[in-house]
């Protein structure tokens, strides 16, 4: 390829990166806190997620900028400055806020990608490195696992029959009783908070009786628990005709989103006014989901549902999730594939790393990696051992 070709080539990832931008940025939103600015750096509950969202968004048109033929230190001052100007510009977008920390964020994304584009022409590939990057890619999907194990914390618990919470849709059907290990769940708060939370965590069924409602839109709970401090404990809801389950993770303590899970079509044979009996416990791995005497489980997340930590998106398709997760594995195979030479030691850093993202998950909570997203790895390794 001519380096004419490349630059063309590397102007077009800019403009569909920047393409992103814009539908990521300035489509206006249902969120009712329109026109204000924070200050803050980690804004909100999902600080952490929004921050490397932000770094992940900006870095490729940092990257195709730079590799366009653009100086280093322009790509970076031109792109804080289209940072501040969506900033200013959310300020007049239906349920768009502005925030100190989404310009610092895109910055440093900006000069990632610089960083990144600068460095890779010049790394090294070795033995070393091949199996460094093993490791830290098999240590990040012991992370994954961490923070997608339950957290639920030592507070006071409040249950809650088809609430009217501002983030969902409101279900417009009738609970008729809940409980856990023979403990009745009221719409007030807990009794024993403590006893509910180890039956949680033991494994015991949480179960709901309920008159069924209209068919949902969006998700909209049928029961919940809250605590004290407005955080969500655990919730089952139905989103149009899929059952699904919400239950605090460790992600949440670090700022993160959490991807739902969810029966994909449970509900469908269930009509407005039936009674029916739902539940959940916990299982190894994951949770398990029931419906009026069926149980669906093995409900859990896999290494590749990681993208989820960052953005997610509950009302795409089971194929599409699939495909965002297979995408996420590829990425991790690159940063195997980019260090590993091809000879004997490279192949064995490769082997380590597809052996271990079979064994690694089982082992800290996750569901076995699926063979498509094992594909996906390996097609990252083979494809990037092969980039210059």
């Amino acid at each position: 390829m001519t380096p004419a070709s490349k630059r063309w080539l590397w102007s077009l990832v800019a403009l569909v990166s920047l393409a992103l931008i814009f539908r990521f940025t300035l489509l206006p939103t249902s969120d009712p806190d329109t026109g204000t600015i924070h200050w803050c750096l980690l804004c909100g509950e999902l600080g952490l997620s929004d921050t490397v969202g932000n770094i992940a968004l900006f870095a490729p048109l940092a990257v195709g900028l730079y590799c366009a033929g653009m100086r280093g230190w322009k790509v970076v001052g031109l792109l804080f400055l289209l940072s501040t100007t969506i900033e200013l510009v959310q300020l007049r977008i239906p349920g768009r806020e502005s925030a100190l920390g989404d310009v610092v964020s895109n910055t440093l994304g900006a000069i990632a990608g610089v960083g990144l584009a600068w460095w890779l022409p010049r790394r090294r590939r070795s033995a070393m490195a091949g199996f460094v990057a093993a490791a830290a890619v098999l240590g990040l999907i012991i992370a994954i696992g961490f923070v997608f194990r339950p957290s639920f914390p030592r507070t006071t618990y409040f249950g809650q029959w088809t609430p009217e919470l501002g983030q969902y849709e409101t279900y417009r059907g009738k609970v008729l009783g809940a409980q856990i290990g023979g403990m009745q769940l009221h719409s007030w708060s807990v009794p024993d908070s403590k006893a509910v939370r180890d039956r949680l965590l033991g494994g015991e069924i949480l179960r709901v009786t309920a008159v069924a409602g209209p068919r949902t839109r969006a998700l909209a709970p049928v029961f919940s628990i809250f605590d004290a401090e407005q955080s969500e404990i655990a919730l089952l809801g139905a989103d149009g005709g899929d059952l699904v389950l919400h239950v605090r993770l460790r992600a949440t303590d670090w700022l993160l989103r959490q991807p739902d899970l969810r029966w994909r079509g449970a509900l469908a044979a269930v009509s407005a006014g039936d009674t029916m009996a739902l539940g959940f416990r916990r299982a190894s791995p994951g949770f398990c989901l029931s419906l009026n005497g069926w149980e669906r489980c093995g409900l859990a997340y896999t290494a590749g549902q990681a993208w989820g930590l960052i953005q997610f998106f509950p009302r795409l398709s089971a194929a599409s999730q699939a495909a965002f997760s297979v995408l996420f594995m590829v990425v991790l195979g690159m940063c195997v594939g980019g260090f590993v030479r091809r000879d004997a030691a490279g192949y064995l850093a490769a082997g380590v790393v597809l052996g271990g993202a079979l064994v690694v998950p089982m082992l800290f909570g996750l569901a076995p990696t699926p063979l498509v997203q094992l594909g996906g790895l390996a097609a990252g390794i083979a494809g990037a051992a092969f980039i210059p």
